[in-house]
């Protein structure tokens, strides 16, 4: 029962929309966006579970085979049930909270609309190749493969809030802390994404996808993985208390203990065939990370 529950969690991608949520909701914290602007953590997650579900279902027809993808066509019903679902609660968003996305002092935002078009195609050509001339997507090709998905993260979690933000708001947030938050976002996606690379080895060189763990092997990228993930990270999180003014105690360990939990990720890395447990603890330090944010401002506001 256990572990059908946490398939039914992981593999239908409700799990990785709350992680979305749970770091969009840092970056409101953190920048201390509007609460009214809470209809952006609504289609953050949303539109999360459905493009990975969407991903999910489509590599499901595919000959490829394991534990994720078996459980998806045993649950092609179930999995076409959320799509539909996302998508129409999506779009219900967007018509609902229609004037205050796209219209500011009564005229038409079109940045927001542009970004409206931009954000999913970049998550879509992730997955699929959208470009015609193109046979690849961006996963499929190896070096683009982590930084492309930090940077869609990033962007999604970190920038597209504030961007969301009239002209007359958004420039309240300095551009510094912008960037460096944007930074600790993408190297601890990063992070992460070459933790799921390494796991994917076999298949990603079945599929000759030139990856990092590809290139390096298993063994060098968990080890350098391991001491430059978690230096790489540390710095990001010095820069953090610098720019923010996150000078007391509770956020020196909510700042610090990511990069030591990632340090013994790599340093405890197993192979797993089984990718829901994978995929909970690895993925869940998303939710990890910004919880000990959230809770520290709670503290020290207190």
């Amino acid at each position: 029962m256990g572990n059908t529950m946490l398939r039914f969690i992981v593999y239908s991608n409700i799990f990785i929309g709350v992680c979305a949520l749970a770091l969009t909701l840092e970056t409101f914290v953190l920048l201390n966006i509007p609460m009214s602007h809470n209809w952006f953590l609504l289609l953050v997650f949303l539109c999360t579970v459905f493009i990975y579900t969407l991903h999910y279902y489509i590599k499901s027809n595919t000959k490829k085979t394991d534990s994720r993808l078996n459980w998806c066509r045993k649950n092609r019903k179930l999995l076409a049930v959320i799509l539909g679902i996302s998508l129409l609660l999506s779009i219900g968003g967007v018509v609902y909270h229609f004037q205050a996305i796209f219209f500011f002092e009564r005229k038409f935002n079109y940045r927001n609309l542009i970004w409206f078009g931009i954000i999913p195609l970049m998550a879509l050509a992730y997955s699929y190749p959208i470009i015609p001339w193109k046979s690849k997507s961006i996963r499929q090709v190896g070096w683009l493969k982590m930084a492309s998905l930090a940077f869609i993260w990033s962007f999604t979690t970190v920038v597209l809030p504030v961007l969301m933000l009239d002209n007359a708001k958004n420039s309240n947030y300095p551009a510094s802390q912008l960037i460096v938050l944007f930074i600790n976002r993408f190297f601890f996606i990063a992070a992460l994404g070459l933790l799921f690379n390494i796991n994917d080895y076999e298949e990603d060189k079945e599929d000759k996808i030139k990856t990092m763990a590809v290139l390096m092997g298993p063994d060098k990228s968990l080890y350098w993985g391991k001491w430059v993930s978690t230096g790489i990270n540390t710095l990001a999180g010095l820069l953090l208390i610098y720019f923010f003014g996150l000078h007391q105690p509770v956020f020196f360990t909510a700042i610090i203990l990511p990069p030591i939990l990632i340090f013994f990720s790599f340093h405890n890395f197993r192979f797993s065939t089984e990718e829901a447990p994978f995929v909970l603890w690895h993925d869940g330090l998303m939710i990890i990370k910004a919880m000990l944010l959230i809770f520290a401002v709670a503290i020290s506001s207190t």
